[in-house]
């Protein structure tokens, strides 16, 4: 906050090992967006911020709080984490509100399986979201921000020694957003407050405690459908825009969310070289979301009704209502270890235990009837009778849709518990030579099936540093997915996914350290993908769902690479920037799980080939302040919209502008996003089939201008 001053480039991260080593001494490829990036850029969704790391592609979330990515092909919805405690996995991404990024300090990616650290997970990698944390040096800021389409929000952050005492630090931060959207009839207002206290009672023992609470009210948007059909395909026509709202007016808008985290850190020196660290986090989340969804209208799938039909123009939507709460709960114990061996070779060891337990339950209503919207005339409507209208049980939202919901008895519980012993040791033989070994086993168990996985991870590293600003790595981890109960031709669990990930790669430190530059090739492979092994019975009809039985068959592979730039080219020029070459494919044709189709050779969903990430600053000093102009590039190649591999979206070049003054204590800025106005498709991963994937599209946000005002002392 002090003077606003600007760094890309953070010192060393925890995420990588759980060991606070220097970016060139870790033997994988880590990426932190740093809090002086997300102010540069005026990020207010962790959307926006990710596109900044090379090899991270950005799926479509809607409006309503889930987030959605993949890291070097592989979906990495169970692989998000706040302060190193999860938040998300593949199911219980709508329970949680949106993540506010007032509170983060940094993001930090780890590339590749993460297993070693954080357990079950897919292949890709970690996302982790660093909330700021209390400092003994007084620190205070406010900031106003305004921009089109009613965007208004208010940040405050404070930090400093209470009173009397100089044992116990706070932070205070709390941010308010009111915002509507390009989109018709969608809105969002969220609200957010995290107090904590650093507590230092001696010089050796260090506690971190806080509460933090998120009010997220929104308008469920599902995004953009398209026309065409299932025989001639599908395509965004000249009947649509991406102002139009697929959902129910005064509907969807009763949606909200709420989670509230409570979280301690414990640090104590026990001697030199030794200390232990515990940690506990839990976050309770409740969500009522209020979706109305368009399905399909024709036989042959067309979700618009065609030109010259019965139902020209119309799109039926489907009401539904469900209700969802969740608990996660983490608790962690780790000892870390400085040894000097023999011949002055060093040991950084981590010893550590984690105990993760999860839950989440929800239960989902559906209309009694359809609902209609004319894409031309864009009127609502339903068919009803006088009695619905003096039935109690009947929404009326406006005055031409009514309708009922009913209990149609789709719930889903979850209760998995997850034990991990870790085992890391950083070996560092000389200057120029380190190497990394590390073992976790997990112990992963559901107790709502009473289905149990366990599993062993290994980790490899070697680091040679020819320079000391220059090292080249090599590194070999593995990962696993518990399989989540399917059930083998045996009757009995299938065994979980595995993945392996080799990486070789190199790092450069630039102008005494102010600018890094990374490069990495990497193979990435993810084995045991659960395919059904009896889509057919004996009569050669399609096996009844309760008699599907599975085996560990399938595979996935990304091989390609990344090179990545962050830091200070000068003292008065910034930049991150990056490309990724990502060749992802299935290796193996077979049928997954709700009739999702794998063919050999075809690429997932959402994931291109080539993208690319520019974004820089230039400060220039004038006899009245500080001026700097800036601006960014982001663009990727085109993907495909289903596992189908037969309809793409194209790719996109995307272009941003911004620029600030500061004076003393205060800063003006002001953001442009998307200036060229370009628009661009962006589909959801794990869609099966191209006609699901034309209920399931999103569109970019056009030109987005925010103005800011802040002071900061």
């Amino acid at each position: 906050m002090t003077a606003f001053k600007r760094e890309y480039l953070t010192s060393g991260s925890k995420t990588a090992l759980g060991l606070q080593l220097s970016p060139l001494e870790i033997p994988a490829a880590v990426s932190v967006i740093s809090q002086d990036l997300l102010r540069d850029q005026q990020v207010n969704n962790v959307d926006n911020a990710l596109r900044n790391v090379a090899g991270v592609s950005k799926f479509k979330t809607g409006n309503g709080g889930e987030e959605r990515f993949a890291i070097r092909g592989f979906d990495a919805s169970q692989s998000i984490y706040r302060d190193g405690a999860r938040i998300n996995n593949a199911l219980n991404a709508s329970n949680i509100p949106s993540t506010e990024t007032a509170n983060i300090e940094r993001i930090e990616v780890l590339k590749g399986p993460s297993a070693l650290l954080y357990g079950q997970g897919q292949p890709g990698g970690v996302i982790n979201y660093v909330t700021k944390r209390p400092d003994v040096a007084p620190a205070y800021g406010l900031e106003l921000i305004g921009g089109n389409f009613g965007f208004f929000k208010v940040e405050a952050d404070a930090t400093g020694t209470v009173p009397l005492t100089d044992k116990i630090a706070y932070r205070f931060v709390g941010a308010y957003l009111n915002t509507d959207s390009f989109r018709d009839e969608v809105a969002r207002e969220r609200f957010l407050i995290n107090p904590s206290l650093l507590i230092t009672p001696t010089d050796s023992t260090r506690l971190i405690v806080g509460y933090e609470f998120i009010n997220d009210d929104f308008t469920q948007d599902r995004g953009q459908v398209l026309d065409g059909d299932n025989v001639q395909g599908f395509f965004f026509s000249d009947r649509q825009d991406v102002t139009q709202f697929f959902g129910i007016p005064n509907f969807n808008s009763n949606s909200e969310a709420e989670a509230r985290r409570i979280y301690a850190l414990g640090e104590y020196d026990v001697v030199e070289g030794y200390r232990i660290e515990a940690t506990y986090s839990r976050t309770d989340t409740d969500k009522t979301n209020f979706d109305s969804s368009p399905r399909f209208i024709t036989a042959d799938l067309a979700v618009i009704g065609p030109i010259g039909s019965p139902v020209e123009n119309l799109v039926r939507i489907d009401p539904r209502k469900t209700i969802g709460s969740g608990r996660t709960q983490q608790v962690t114990f780790k000892h870390f270890l400085d040894l000097k061996g023999p011949a002055g070779i060093q040991h950084q060891i981590l010893a550590s235990y984690t105990f993760e337990d999860f839950d989440t339950f929800s239960t989902s209503f559906r209309g009694d009837r359809d609902v209609f919207f004319n894409v031309a005339t864009r009127e609502y409507f339903t068919q009803f009778t006088l009695d619905d209208l003096l039935d109690p049980n009947i929404l009326q939202p406006t005055d031409s849709v009514v309708f009922g919901l009913e209990d149609f008895g789709a719930s889903l519980d979850q209760d998995f518990r997850e034990h991990g012993v870790n085992f890391l040791d950083y070996i560092k033989v000389n200057n120029w030579l380190s190497l990394l070994f590390g073992v976790r086993y997990s112990d992963f168990r559901d107790r709502a099936s009473a289905f149990r996985d366990t599993n062993i991870a290994f980790r490899g590293g070697l680091v040679v540093s020819p320079t000391s600003q220059s090292s080249i790595y090599f590194s070999f981890s593995e990962g696993y997915a518990p399989s989540g109960g399917l059930l083998g031709i045996d009757d009995g669990p299938i065994d979980p996914e595995t993945s392996r990930s080799f990486e070789l790669g190199g790092k450069l430190s630039l102008r005494g350290g102010a600018l890094l530059l990374t490069t990495a090739i990497f193979d990435v492979k993810q084995r045991g993908v659960p395919f059904i092994v009896n889509p057919f019975d004996e009569f050669g009809n399609p096996t009844l769902f309760e008699d599907i039985r599975f085996g560990n068959i399938g595979e996935i592979r990304t091989r390609g690479g990344e090179i990545e730039a962050v830091g200070q080219i000068t003292d008065n020029w910034r930049i991150q920037a990056g490309y990724a070459f990502l060749d992802n494919q299935n290796t193996e044709t077979g049928l997954g799980l709700f009739e999702v189709v794998f063919s050999e050779g075809a690429r997932l969903p959402g994931i291109a080939a080539h993208n690319f990430n520019l974004f820089t600053f230039y400060e220039i000093e004038t006899p009245f302040g500080e001026l700097g102009i800036g601006g960014g590039v982001f663009a990727q190649t085109d993907v495909f919209i289903s596992t189908e591999n037969r309809a793409e979206f194209n790719g996109f070049i995307q272009a941003d502008l911004a620029a600030y003054f500061k004076r003393g204590r205060w800063k003006v800025q002001i953001n442009a996003r998307n200036v060229t106005d370009a628009v661009f498709l962006l589909g959801q991963n794990g869609i099966d089939t191209d006609s699901f994937a034309a209920i399931r599209t999103g569109t970019s946000a056009p030109r987005t201008i925010t103005g800011s005002i802040a002071v900061a002392f």
